[in-house]
């Protein structure tokens, strides 16, 4: 998966075809600015897009916590709408893909690195977040089960109170997200896998298909939302896109 992903990094055709899905699954969304495409002066070799001007990321972080909170908003929006409704997930969540604008408006960059999810796959990721939102732990762990196949032993419990962690933004909404939280996160995992990836085993099962780029959005996405330190409501902000009674089909 590994290096599906990363061969495709140096396809720049694949790469604006991509960029054109993000934007046109975010078309409707006034904060969510994917640049577009000039697709006559792009190839294989080479990916021309629509210049935008804005504030970086070092800057953003500088700014009043207010319009930082927009921006933390802006963010779960776009990376959870396009995993969990769309089934895409840009798994490159560097700040550097950022523009920061007034008003909580984001342009985002770089989708060479993109994970697609098939609907089963999506569909009880969604389901994982809803429990998580609830706070209902036995929906929450049913779930997990579905989306990671956990097939019991010593490894389950400590794979799902590693995910519980993870879920804590939606779990404890309005929630800040900061750099000690993110360092906890990084340090159940690290411990998860060192105490499992043994002959023994004990119940492990490897990251399944579609998932192994998952940390990436605790070890990322979350550093991003940890520099930018605001309390966030993560929670409306998903109701705003997905709902609770029914399955969201792209």
């Amino acid at each position: 998966e590994i290096r599906a992903r990363f061969r495709e990094e140096l396809d720049y055709s694949l790469e604006a075809q991509r960029q054109l899905r993000f934007a046109r699954l975010f078309r409707t969304d006034p904060q969510v600015h994917v640049p577009l495409i000039h697709q006559k002066l792009s190839t294989s070799r080479v990916m021309t897009s629509e210049w935008v001007e804005g504030m970086n990321f070092d800057d953003a972080c500088a700014q009043p916590e207010a319009l930082r909170t927009q921006w933390c908003e802006t963010l779960w929006h776009f990376v959870y709408k396009a995993s969990l409704v769309g089934g895409l997930f840009n798994a490159d969540p560097h700040p550097g893909n950022y523009i920061f604008h007034p008003e909580g408006r984001v342009s985002f960059f770089d989708f060479g690195c993109v994970q697609e999810f098939a609907t089963p796959r999506r569909l009880a990721a969604q389901a994982v977040h809803r429990a998580a939102r609830n706070a209902d732990q036995t929906a929450f762990n049913e779930a997990a089960r579905a989306l990671f196949g956990f097939v019991g032993g010593a490894y389950e419990p400590r794979a799902l109170a590693y995910l519980e962690a993870c879920f804590q933004p939606l779990w404890r909404s309005p929630f800040r997200i900061t750099r000690p939280y993110v360092a906890d996160l990084v340090k159940m995992m690290k411990a998860l896998v060192a105490d499992f990836r043994k002959p023994a085993k004990d119940g492990y099962v490897p990251l399944p298909p579609q998932t192994f780029f998952f940390n990436r959005l605790q070890f990322g996405f979350y550093s991003v939302l940890a520099r930018l330190d605001c309390e966030v409501d993560y929670t409306r902000v998903e109701r705003l896109f997905l709902d609770e009674d029914t399955d969201t089909v792209p």
